[in-house]
């Protein structure tokens, strides 16, 4: 939609054969990419809509994508207890990052790092790197499936909440900034 006038500018039809997860444009504006139950990450040219390139891997539903802060490579959290980064010129995979007890719910590249923020449903919020699969951090203090996070510009600062109903701020030492309960009744 454009945002001055509030009309439809481009449609996708057709984008996935299941529900759309997740959604996310490239750095530059100029693409899309989509996840979804159907298990694949696909991106899309803006400017025409058409499908650029079809990335599979997932053996369960794509829960998040993102791109990097330049825009060469994707990360995938799938239902299937994995991470996967892709060259996002190629579709070439990778790696797989394991290690998961349950779906990885949510990711959020780090600008200007090889560095990926993950959730999952095994309570979990892990600092992973994209480039070997190592972990960074764990953040702690989830008490349940935990569905959602967001790191700041900087990087400097992550956030996530899920089941608990407290969204969580840890510094990027794995400090706990902040924590905002659900209010008493």
């Amino acid at each position: 939609w454009s945002l001055a006038d509030g009309k439809l500018v481009r449609e996708i039809n057709d984008a996935h054969s299941d529900t759309i997860l997740d959604i996310r444009f490239s750095p530059d504006g100029k693409r899309l990419a989509s996840g979804s139950s159907d298990r694949f990450m696909k991106t899309f040219d803006l400017d025409s809509g058409k499908l650029i390139r079809v990335f599979e891997g997932h053996t369960h539903h794509v829960m998040s994508i993102d791109w990097n802060s330049i825009g060469r490579e994707l990360s995938s959290a799938g239902a299937d207890k994995v991470v996967k980064v892709w060259d996002a010129e190629t579709g070439t995979q990778k790696r797989t990052i394991s290690g998961y007890g349950k779906e990885v719910t949510s990711l959020s590249f780090v600008e200007l790092s090889n560095n990926i923020i993950t959730t999952s449903g095994d309570k979990t919020v892990r600092l992973k790197r994209t480039d070997n699969g190592g972990e960074v951090r764990q953040f702690a203090g989830n008490s349940d499936f935990v569905y959602t996070v967001a790191t700041t510009a900087d990087g400097k600062k992550f956030a996530a909440g899920g089941e608990d109903s407290t969204v969580r701020i840890w510094t990027d030492s794995g400090q706990v900034f902040v924590e905002f309960p659900p209010p008493k009744e």
